[in-house]
């Protein structure tokens, strides 16, 4: 069954309803000068709209408090949060789980106290990734959402049907190829991935980077607009790709499809977490609990196709189809952020100094 953006919105509505989620055009107005302002520093797009939709209103009306925001990609966010660690330009975080490893180790985040988010038992356990940097009593932050990476192509251009990561070493993709730029918050688990097809591991990575300069991107991508157009020519027909943007590309008409490799997608559980310094702190661990209520996450998933965190979220069949979740998190594989956050500045160096001019050679 095709599941239509129609569809979405007529589920996001129905959820809407339900649970009293206010749509755009009832939000109420700011209050007086002078009220208090939780900063939200988060990715714009889905994630910012969904923010101001299905969360501000209710933040607005359990708090008192309104919320401002600070939006940008990931990585100039959190060199932001570092230069700026004297003055915090922002109360909470969104980023992927090896950022907030790296943002505990470095003082710039600071855990919450579990006692004050309500919502966290309901939380699976597969999406508390970070379990390192918090003492008794606290939890790194709130993952509020959960997308894969997987692997995206054009049905009409594309045949067999792609079943493996292996299968972007094919020569019928060379030259038709997305692939994550070494700056890419996934680029740690394909050097991993790329290790262990090439007979090494993630303590032997060495063939895994010798793999990865066999291959031949057509593009680079840290978004997926960074490929889009060279997907409608069919200058690309393969790629590596979050799921919710292939749906979102679906919606839009692109001839897309997408599978999970036989090794498994990659799990990606999305944090808010606390800014260290802030003096919202009571403010901002509210905010964490509410991005774990289930209404906020079933609205979430209707508008965006990001997977739930909590196990009482319910969302229709249709939709279920269309997120990371339900049974499709059995095929998914979660790497420890540690990891990531460990060695990612020398393996994007060594990404940037000998693998990715051996693609621009060949």
């Amino acid at each position: 069954m095709n599941f239509t953006r129609r569809d979405t919105l007529k589920t996001l509505g129905l959820i809407s309803a339900a649970y009293g989620l206010t749509l755009p055009g009832q939000s109420r107005r700011a209050a007086a000068a002078g009220q208090p302002v939780l900063t939200v520093s988060t990715w714009g797009g889905v994630t910012e709209e969904g923010i101001r939709k299905f969360v501000q209103p209710e933040f607005e009306k359990l708090t008192g408090a309104t919320l401002a925001f600070d939006i940008g990609g990931q990585g100039a966010r959190y060199n932001k949060l570092l230069a700026q660690r004297a003055n915090p330009p922002a109360d909470v975080f969104f980023s992927t789980d090896e950022a907030v490893v790296s943002g505990l180790k470095a003082g710039i985040l600071t855990p919450a106290t579990r006692q004050n988010l309500g919502n966290l038992v309901d939380i699976e356990d597969w999406a508390l990734t970070v379990k390192s940097g918090v003492g008794e009593g606290q939890v790194a932050g709130a993952p509020f959402t959960l997308i894969s990476y997987v692997l995206g192509y054009n049905p009409s251009a594309v045949d067999p049907t792609p079943t493996s990561w292996a299968n972007m070493w094919d020569p019928a993709y060379a030259g038709k190829l997305a692939f994550v730029a070494p700056t890419h918050s996934q680029m740690p688990a394909f050097v991993i991935l790329a290790a262990e097809l090439a007979g090494g591991s993630v303590d032997n990575v060495e063939p895994g980077f010798a793999k990865l300069a066999e291959l031949r991107p057509a593009k680079l991508s840290v978004f997926w607009t960074d490929w889009a157009p060279l997907a409608k020519t069919n200058d690309v027909t393969l790629a590596a790709e979050f799921d919710y943007y292939l749906d979102a590309m679906k919606d839009q008409k692109y001839e897309i499809d997408y599978v999970l490799p036989k090794e498994g997608g990659i799990g990606v559980p999305e944090y808010v977490s606390i800014v260290e310094g802030t003096d919202n702190r009571e403010l901002a661990e509210a905010f964490l609990n509410l991005m774990m209520d289930p209404r906020v996450q079933g609205a979430f998933a209707a508008a965006t196709y990001q997977g739930p965190t909590n196990r009482k979220t319910e969302i229709p069949p249709e939709l279920a189809a269309r997120c990371a979740c339900g049974p499709r998190i059995e095929n998914l594989r979660f790497f420890d952020p540690e990891i990531f956050a460990a060695n990612r500045p020398l393996w994007t160096e060594r990404m940037n100094l000998e693998v990715v001019p051996q693609w621009g050679t060949r």
